[in-house]
């Protein structure tokens, strides 16, 4: 068995060394580490070798010519670890890192426990902040860790994950349904691959017993159609992405009520809170034209 892990980066290198340090010091030490470097600018490369990170062997230390986003990243690493034979990949942002020494032992043990029977699967860690807060949540209101426990079965809770966060890839899922869609750029092609998983009957669940540290996503409360939510906004640019790629999701998987009220709610969401509220609005509109038409790619730049 063969086990490699893929980090993708874009100036955050203080965040990256966290990261690349905590993996390195795992009880099980994956075979490969390629690190994806989206055409950075704060001289990442120079700091991982005065830091002694890249003369370890693990290492594999890649600078693309050009940023082609979080989803281009994923791609080209997921790519190279498949095209090199590895039978495990693990992806990871470079905010977050193991929240302990047991993190990828513990998830391999549960890939491998489970392989006989589930050989196409998608495993993720739980991802947690600080004081057991869940980061992002997981659906059926899970927020907390003590909550997960309670839904917990065999060490797994089935059906839902914070995907590249910790996300265990078998080489058999990647025949099946391929890699991340490079095309989306940024904004939910984590999402994309999570829902491509469960439409080709994959296994997909979270390994409770294997932690991975992930900030806690900062989100406001608001009133939408009747209902408090929660939820955030961000630059212009990035509700564009945000808009186009779960537009043109869940028009592909022929739930346009999901597009349609998420949408809506971003620009709520804008109107409230956003300092930038008329260019975000008008944004989330050519996000959400251009998800219809399937114009994809790196089609706006901060």
């Amino acid at each position: 068995m063969k086990v490699a892990a893929v980090v993708v980066t874009y100036n955050r290198k203080g965040e990256l060394v966290k990261n690349i340090r905590s993996i390195l010091s795992q009880s099980y030490v994956v075979d490969r580490y390629y690190v994806i470097d989206n055409h950075g600018t704060d001289n990442t490369e120079e700091f991982l070798r005065q830091e002694g990170i890249l003369q370890n062997p693990i290492i594999e230390y890649v600078y693309l010519e050009e940023n082609i986003g979080g989803s281009g990243g994923f791609y080209t690493g997921l790519k190279m670890a498949y095209d090199d034979g590895y039978d495990y990949i693990c992806l990871m942002d470079d905010d977050g890192r193991p929240s302990d020494n047991d993190m990828m032992k513990n998830l391999v043990e549960m890939a491998e426990t489970i392989y006989s029977s589930h050989k196409d699967m998608l495993l993720n860690s739980l991802v947690c902040g600080p004081e057991s807060i869940l980061s992002f949540g997981l659906s059926g209101g899970l927020k907390t860790k003590e909550i997960a426990a309670e839904r917990e079965q065999d060490g797994l809770i089935v059906g839902t994950i914070n995907p590249f966060n910790g996300t265990l890839v078998s080489k058999e899922l990647v025949d099946s349904i391929g890699f991340p869609n490079k095309d989306f750029f940024i904004k939910g092609d984590e999402q994309d691959y999570y829902y491509r998983a469960l439409r080709s009957g994959a296994f997909v669940a979270t390994v409770f017993n294997s932690n991975y540290y992930h900030p806690v996503l900062e989100r406001v409360s608001f009133k939408f159609m009747g209902r408090t939510k929660k939820g955030s906004t961000e630059a212009p640019w990035k509700e564009y992405y945000r808009a186009r790629n779960f537009t043109y999701m869940f028009k592909r998987d022929k739930e346009p009520k999901k597009y349609v009220t998420q949408n809506i709610r971003q620009i709520v969401l804008a109107i409230k809170f956003n300092p930038k509220k008329m260019e975000t609005i008008r944004m989330i509109l050519k996000g959400w034209r251009d998800g219809l038409r399937g114009n994809l790619g790196p089609t706006v730049r901060p």
